[in-house]
């Protein structure tokens, strides 16, 4: 078994780092996972992508992990930067596919460098590259890559898992191939958000989920999930169509955003250490104005299933009780779906009279600031599959106020405060306790202390006895 591989599929995450230079929540568990991955398996670690354009015929490629020697998947842009030089990912990526047929290679690389003598950007854009990137990489030299065929490397007794739900013809195409091969092929189903609560999704990505999870069922050995709840949800949609197979469960992190474990908090009175006190420093305003005052911090995206609408009625519950000194609510996410009713809420009231602050942009050093000085953490999603927030608070000392639905008494533990994400009333009430109740607060927080915490390391050496246990 020791020329067996592992190999991980980070089609998906490759394709979010072309765009994006902040992980969500998946991206972040598939890098983390890879980090520590490596570091204690001792076996061949690979990981296999397709070119993250999105044109047909796509070819998968594979790649030794050991050989890549990189050591910092917690950054995005870092591992941007290091697929972009490797050709995977940037202007490299438009040719990559041709990388074993020279007469396809050089036609395509002269296409594209008289797209870019005629100035014709549209050519670039659409695939996520400038002409001006185009140029630079030209004139650069390129390492000599090894670049390999999955097909031609991928043997009967390696393992391929799929941390990611890749949905795209050419990912099935090659599932069922190396199905084929005798592979076994594990999936991992963060939650069926899409299939149990459709209501809180669009009508495409219930399709689409649902059509991604039943053609599943063909290529997956062992399915994993992130929690006892998803697990659960999984179990029945499987019986549902009579299909048998093993489920088990690969618990997340309570882990912070960044790996420091001493809690400063952001006061007057106190001075910061010293690398605390330079990222501070370079905050822009809007931080600073957040970190000189009291305030709850929210971490997500801001969508329907998040629940936002009550919360933000939660904050004017309390105001209209007579809390005049309410800390103010920060709301860190990208804008979701159908949420016009939150919206208008905050529009036709001024954010709640100035109550309210939404921050869409926030990268990994500003979260960091913000989870160590927030009061605590908020979160009343009506479903989740895990709910990194809550554990991501818990890493920084931080209690929370946690919808008591679904997975989220998992990460939660005996260490926030619950409430029930349907009722206005309740989300006050346990947002009031620990706001002025500092003694419960503090004992929340004490407990915190002495709970040893579920790490990235703990997720990989799980991962790893699991595809050990399995033949």
């Amino acid at each position: 078994m020791h020329n067996s591989k592992i190999i991980f599929d980070i089609s998906e995450l490759l394709s979010y780092i072309n765009v994006h230079r902040r992980y969500s929540g998946i991206q972040r568990v598939v890098a983390m996972i890879l980090n520590e991955f490596q570091k204690i398996s001792d076996q061949q670690i690979w990981i296999c992508y397709t070119s993250p354009v999105g044109e047909v015929n796509q070819e998968y490629f594979a790649y030794d992990l050991t050989k890549l020697n990189f050591q910092y998947w917690e950054s995005p842009d870092l591992t941007y930067d290091f697929f972009r030089k490797l050709g995977i990912l940037g202007p490299g990526s438009l040719i990559l596919k041709y990388k074993h047929n020279k007469v396809k290679y050089y036609f395509h690389r002269t296409r594209f460098d008289i797209a870019a003598f005629f100035k014709r950007h549209h050519r670039f854009i659409r695939r996520g590259v400038s002409i001006d990137e185009w140029k630079l990489f030209r004139r650069s030299i390129q390492k000599k890559n090894k670049f390999v065929k999955l097909k031609d490397v991928i043997k009967s007794n390696d393992k391929l898992v799929l941390l990611d739900a890749t949905w795209r013809q050419v990912n099935v195409e090659m599932y069922q191939m190396v199905k084929l091969l005798g592979v076994k092929i594990y999936s991992l189903v963060y939650d069926l958000i899409p299939i149990i609560f459709p209501q809180f999704v669009t009508q495409d990505l219930t399709y689409n989920f649902y059509s991604w999870l039943i053609r599943s069922t063909e290529y997956t050995d062992y399915y994993l999930t992130d929690s006892q709840s998803s697990k659960k949800d999984l179990l029945e949609f499987l019986h549902t169509y009579k299909i048998n197979k093993e489920v088990n469960v690969l618990p997340l992190v309570q882990v912070g955003i960044q790996s420091n474990t001493e809690y400063h908090q952001y006061d007057k009175s106190i001075h910061l250490l010293p690398n605390d006190l330079s990222s501070v420093s370079r905050l822009g305003d809007i931080y600073k104005n957040i970190l000189s005052d009291k305030y709850i911090l929210c971490v997500g995206t801001i969508d329907i299933r998040k629940n936002i609408w009550r919360l933000v009625l939660a904050w004017k519950y309390l105001l209209d009780k007579g809390y005049c000194d309410l800390p103010r609510l920060v709301l860190v996410g990208r804008k979701g779906w159908n949420n016009d009713h939150l919206w208008n809420l905050l529009n036709s009231t001024g954010n709640l009279y100035g109550y309210v602050i939404i921050l869409d942009n926030t990268n990994d050093v500003e979260l960091d600031l913000l989870y160590k000085n927030c009061l605590f953490v908020v979160m009343v999603s009506m479903a989740e599959g895990w709910g990194l927030p809550v554990g991501e608070a818990l890493a920084y000392g931080k209690s929370a106020v946690v919808s008591n639905a679904t997975s989220l008494p998992e990460v939660g533990m005996d260490l926030v405060e619950y409430c029930d994400p349907f009722s206005i009333q309740s989300i006050a009430s346990s947002i009031e306790k620990l706001i002025y109740q500092p003694d419960y607060r503090q004992e929340l927080e004490n407990k915190i202390k002495n709970t040893k915490l579920r790490n990235w390391a703990d997720v990989a050496n799980d991962l790893a006895s699991l595809l050990q246990s399995k033949h």
